[in-house]
């Protein structure tokens, strides 16, 4: 017999859905940097794998030429006719020698090394985009630089080139800079060449053995976040084919992320480029990923010991700089374990400890 009695049916109260409502929100709170905080360790350890792949490239190329890949040089004309003794110009850099050697063989094969890497015949190679050289976790390194005429002082087309977020170790400070050459008697070129110390720089040959001070004690290869420096600076620096200095080569002058440290003004080295884009930098939490000289790949904290700066100073104490673009330092004081680091052969003591 069917019941008389109407059945109740019993909803949420509006209380009760603003309860709930409150604590998914908090649950998603709570939950949302272990979130981002997984995904920048995927995007750390894809660097950390970069970082390798170059390493390796770099010792695999040393074993077939017997030396590092050269930080760059002036190419005579005819091959580049606006070039001249002391006027600055340079020609392509590590990265793009690494080609080959990074399971890029046709980037290599399409690049023309008999011109100046700036020209019509190299506009589809400068174009290329490497995602070995981009770090996952500086978005802004895989949108390329549309290069307008006359952008590299000479040209008067208008070309595409790609970014990269590694570079070449080239010691503690950059030399020879970019306006001394074998032809440049008046900038001392001689001796701006027997100071250089790092890995790579203009007209270096380093050979493993070299590197006195012992491959798991050099650095080889570091971060510089693009996302980082200004926006024009990310126009006019770190062009993966260049081999200018801080396009594909950093110095340990500057302490890693030097923005959250000293005045952030143009450097003084003779390359008009400034601190932001000279230094190591990554978006890594803390510090940046580096390649040691053995192949290893290790996190310095920015908090490594690193040489000091009179207030207001982008030249570190004990440091004298000779000025003009002659790039001849005397150093009164002594290296920070940072610089300590980058040197190939200057015969520190370092524990790892001090990392």
């Amino acid at each position: 017999m069917r019941s008389g009695r109407s059945r109740i049916e019993r909803g949420f109260t509006l209380i009760e859905l603003l309860v709930v409502i409150a604590i998914i929100a908090v649950l998603i709170a709570l939950l949302l940097p272990a979130v981002q905080a997984a995904r920048e360790a995927a995007r750390r350890s894809q660097c950390v794998n970069n970082l390798k792949q170059l390493a390796l490239g770099c010792h695999n190329y040393e074993s077939q030429n017997g030396v590092f890949p050269m930080g760059s040089y002036q190419m005579p004309p005819p091959g580049d006719p606006l070039a001249a003794a002391c006027n600055g110009r340079h020609e392509h850099g590590i990265l793009l020698r690494l080609t080959p050697y990074i399971e890029q063989a046709n980037v290599y094969n399409a690049f023309n090394a008999s011109v100046h890497y700036f020209t019509p015949q190299n506009t589809t190679v400068l174009g290329m985009g490497i995602s070995t050289l981009w770090c996952p976790s500086d978005s802004a390194v895989q949108t390329p630089a549309i290069l307008a005429g006359g952008s590299d002082g000479s040209v008067s087309y208008s070309s595409t080139m790609y970014h990269n977020s590694y570079k070449g170790n080239s010691g503690t400070w950059f030399s020879p800079g970019r306006y001394s050459d074998p032809n440049c008697a008046s900038a001392g070129f001689a001796s701006q060449l027997a100071q250089a110390n790092g890995m790579f720089y203009f007209y270096s040959a380093v050979r493993i053995a070299s590197i006195l001070d012992g491959t798991s004690n050099t650095i080889m290869l570091g971060e510089d976040a693009l996302g980082l420096e200004a926006a024009g600076d990310q126009n006019q620096w770190q062009w993966w084919a260049s081999g200018n200095y801080s396009d594909t080569m950093f110095t340990t002058m500057y302490p890693i992320n030097p923005q959250k440290k000293m005045n952030m003004s143009d450097a003084t080295q003779g390359i008009n480029s400034d601190v932001a884009t000279s230094a190591a930098t990554s978006l890594h939490p803390g510090g940046a990923n580096f390649a040691f000289a053995d192949g290893s790949v290790k996190f310095l904290k920015e908090t490594i010991g690193s040489w000091q700066f009179a207030a207001g100073s982008n030249t570190p104490i004990g440091v004298t700089w000779s000025g003009s673009t002659t790039n001849l330092y005397t150093l009164t004081g002594t290296f920070g374990v940072y610089q300590a680091l980058s040197t190939r052969s200057g015969g520190e003591i370092i524990s790892a400890d001090s990392y």
